[in-house]
């Protein structure tokens, strides 16, 4: 069965590190999600670096097994979390989102217990505001109040509309 995965790695700032890193996914299975650079972490050559994927738990084992054989330092990882309970939460977020930093705002929804499992951006300028199409997935309701609660914070902060409670 294929699991939500999640690991933080560190990364040498140079060019292919990461290509290094997504190969070693693709070669064991995983299917990506997303990646991202946390740039304002950097710290002595090294960039944090966050990606989603699905995999199974023994291909996650594999892909793990084969970033530490390459020297890649895992400092975060997480298996299954939000799938094993199936509880999501899917919302639309209107305004300037791009332009006031998407990534503080995923990194402020998730955390040990939520995840974002999809994620679709509307664009149609630079100039125009964009919309925000997601879904979150929680271990358990707490951690999904929890999280929709900090989602509301965040936009109410940012100035961007928030709709949530979407049925599909």
């Amino acid at each position: 069965m294929m699991e939500d995965c999640k690991v933080e790695i560190k990364l040498e700032d140079r060019p292919g590190e990461l290509s290094k890193v997504l190969d070693i996914i693709a070669k064991n299975k995983g299917n990506l999600f997303s990646v991202s650079h946390i740039r304002e972490r950097k710290r002595e050559g090294s960039v944090p670096v966050v990606i989603q994927f699905q995999a199974t738990k023994e291909h996650f084992t594999n892909i793990e097994k084969a970033l530490e054989g390459e020297g890649i330092e895992i400092t975060e990882k997480a298996v299954g979390g939000a799938e094993e309970s199936q509880l999501t939460q899917e919302f639309i977020l209107i305004g300037h989102v791009i332009d006031t930093d998407i990534r503080d705002t995923i990194y402020t929804v998730c955390d040990k217990e939520v995840m974002i499992k999809s994620l679709d951006i509307s664009l149609k300028s630079l100039k125009a505001p964009s919309s925000v199409f997601a879904e979150i997935g929680a271990r358990n309701s707490k951690a999904l109040e929890a999280a929709m609660q900090r989602l509301e914070e965040t936009a109410k902060k940012k100035e961007l509309l928030l709709i949530s409670g979407i049925q599909t």
